[in-house]
């Protein structure tokens, strides 16, 4: 009876490890079952079954990142096609060689896949980057920049008052140049509210025509960003920065606000994770609380939703890729050559990257 209860647990664990070695980017999850574990990445849970596509599915694994980055593409079109579990099939393309703006095309080839101004954002971004962030998301903070310059405005107007050689020296910036001041350590954040359009940096200058770093004459701008319903650098935990005025609190209060923006924040992730782990290493976690509450917000909005799993090479669905390549190209324009190709399909729990240089299929999963 011993014997057998033995056999039957040890045949349980045995099985509970097969299926687990299904799910992508495994992690030991009941390690240290008393830490505070919110902040960190979800498993791409593959052994669970996706019932609807997105294109931000389709879309984000992609942004920013080497797969596409190394092949150096210039697409000519984007096309999307979404295949449901019973094999009928969705399309929507993008002109992807403009420089300004994308510009949707019409397709025929199978009924047309609606999308939304942000869908589409999501897949010109693959293809083009804008100077400035706020540019692609003008639609959506276009109010919230005009109400934020006229705050920063009037905070201005008030501190002239005393030090007439305050300016503003830094509105928007280029994530580059975010990125820039990051490798000097000169922020501590990959991304920036300048980089939506929604900070500005001020400084008041010395009779020598310099920039004062005097703490106490910017000390105003505490009681005044409070007045206003903005954020002053100065308060910030771990980051003193001073002439700096932001509308909101963190990136996790913009994130509520707006979780569209997530695809912008998600392919930092990594960096936001180091500097975690670093404050967390020198006993310093509670200088890291706007990233661990940016993290949070990243896994609230992403928890159980549809995902890749960039890890594991998945089963390329030939017959349908061959039909989908096919139609499209003799009702739609659509050259192998020079067009990317991204294909969703339910059936087989796939997606798969179409382009000149390559094919590649990923299973999908659900975060968890």
């Amino acid at each position: 009876m011993i014997l057998s209860a033995l056999v039957f647990r040890n045949f349980l664990k045995i099985l509970f490890a097969s299926v687990s070695l299904f799910a992508c980017n495994l992690i030991d999850k009941t390690s240290n079952l008393f830490e505070d574990n919110s902040w960190k990445d979800f498993t791409c849970d593959t052994a669970q079954h996706v019932s609807e596509l997105k294109i931000y599915t389709l879309a984000q694994p992609y942004y920013l990142a080497d797969t596409l980055l190394k092949q150096a593409l210039k697409p000519r079109n984007i096309y999307v096609a979404f295949a449901d579990a019973t094999g009928n099939i969705q399309t929507m393309a993008l002109q992807a060689d403009r420089e300004e703006t994308s510009q949707l095309l019409q397709t025929t080839a199978f009924p047309t896949l609606n999308t939304s101004w942000q869908e589409q954002a999501y897949l010109w971004a693959l293809v083009k980057q804008p100077n400035y962030l706020y540019n692609r998301w003008e639609n959506l903070l276009t109010d919230e920049r005009k109400i934020f310059l006229e705050k920063r405005d009037s905070i201005v107007a008030i501190m002239k008052e005393k030090h007439r050689s305050i300016k503003v020296i830094s509105d928007l910036r280029s994530t580059s140049r975010q990125l820039h001041y990051l490798g000097k350590k000169r922020t501590a954040t990959p991304l920036s509210m300048h980089n939506f359009g929604l900070a500005a940096d001020v400084a008041i200058y010395t009779r020598r025509k310099r920039i004062s770093n005097n703490l106490a004459l910017y000390r105003p701008l505490d009681s005044l960003t409070e007045a206003y319903g903005l954020t002053w650098g100065g308060n910030f935990v771990g980051f003193i920065d001073s002439g700096h005025l932001q509308l909101y609190k963190n990136g996790a209060e913009l994130l509520r606000k707006h979780p569209e923006l997530v695809f912008e924040f998600e392919p930092f992730r990594p960096q936001y994770n180091a500097w975690m782990n670093k404050m967390i290493s020198l006993g310093k976690e509670s200088k890291a609380e706007d990233t661990k509450e940016l993290l949070q917000e990243l896994n609230k909005i992403k928890q159980d939703q549809p995902c890749q799993c960039l890890n594991i090479q998945g089963k390329t669905p030939y017959a349908l890729m061959e039909k989908i390549q096919a139609q499209l190209a003799n009702s739609d324009d659509y050259q192998y050559e020079n067009d990317l190709l991204l294909v969703g399909d339910l059936a087989s729990q796939t997606v798969t990257l179409v382009s000149a240089k390559n094919k590649i299929t990923f299973p999908l999963g659900l975060w968890k």
